[in-house]
């Protein structure tokens, strides 16, 4: 009769794992050449605009957005766009009269626009109008002296030195306004803390947060009228207070302590 080997089950089963594992290592290798290669699809530029510029209106819907505000009436761009696996990252521009327009970002979805972001830094005349918009992204803002509409809704928010009329919010991250020089200002926050540092005394300064504190700092030579409020946290108000002064300062949380004070 003839002599039959048998084959063990563990040695069965070994074979299946290390083919298993070779498919793995094959997909991370692919992984990491993609993402290496996505990496060097890239531009960047810097851009003077020569026209007078009295309107800037900014839409990324990915990457840091920075604006600055000259003094001497310079408006300039500068951008880095780094593109995902489907090569969308980027930046354009175009003046419409004295309008200036800044859009771009990643527009391929989560998926196929990973890794990509698209970076911008403004300079514009400090006394032009600002609408900006960073959709999934930080944004800082700094020495702006004419009204501002500015929205990070996917990061932090930044502003500094501002005097003119403010609305500032950030739907995924924590505003913090410092050298706040502005008569009007509101400044709120969906996803995190909100911070205003006022270097002059706010006519009507409107603090709010659904998801964070609430600090207000004010300068400590004028009474204000305060209106406070927190559902969960503390209240603290440190200031010269009066009823009907010319100072109102409104600051509410949903979901964090509250501090009005002066420095």
């Amino acid at each position: 009769m003839a002599t039959q080997t048998r084959i063990p089950d563990s040695d069965r089963r070994a074979k299946p794992v290390r083919r298993g594992l070779s498919l793995a290592g094959l997909a991370a290798v692919a992984f990491a050449s993609l993402t290496a290669l996505s990496w060097f699809i890239h531009s960047s530029d810097t851009v003077t605009i020569d026209q007078t510029i009295t309107r800037v209106e900014v839409d990324v819907s990915s990457g840091h957005v920075e604006i600055v505000g000259s003094a001497a009436g310079e408006t300039s761009l500068e951008f880095e766009a780094k593109s995902g696996w489907s090569r969308d990252g980027r930046v354009e521009h175009e003046v419409d009269g004295s309008t200036l327009r800044v859009y771009g970002g990643c527009d391929s979805g989560v998926f196929l626009g990973l890794w990509c972001k698209s970076d911008v830094k403004l300079t514009v005349p400090a006394d032009a109008t600002v609408i900006a918009d960073a959709t999934h992204g930080a944004m800082t803002v700094t020495g702006l002296s004419a009204d501002a509409d500015l929205g990070a809704h996917g990061g932090d928010l930044r502003v500094e030195n501002h005097s003119g009329e403010l609305t500032a919010h950030s739907a995924g991250g924590s505003v913090t306004v410092a050298g706040l020089e502005a008569e009007v200002a509101k400044v709120t926050s969906s996803g995190g803390d909100v911070s205003v540092d006022a270097a002059h005394p706010p006519s009507s300064l409107d603090a709010e947060s659904s998801a964070g504190d609430v600090s207000v700092t004010l300068p400590g030579q004028m009474s204000y009228d305060v209106e406070t409020d927190s559902s969960i946290g503390d209240v603290t108000v440190d200031v010269p207070e009066r009823d009907g002064s010319m100072y109102e300062v409104r600051a509410f949380s949903s979901a964090g302590r509250v501090a009005v004070t002066t420095r």
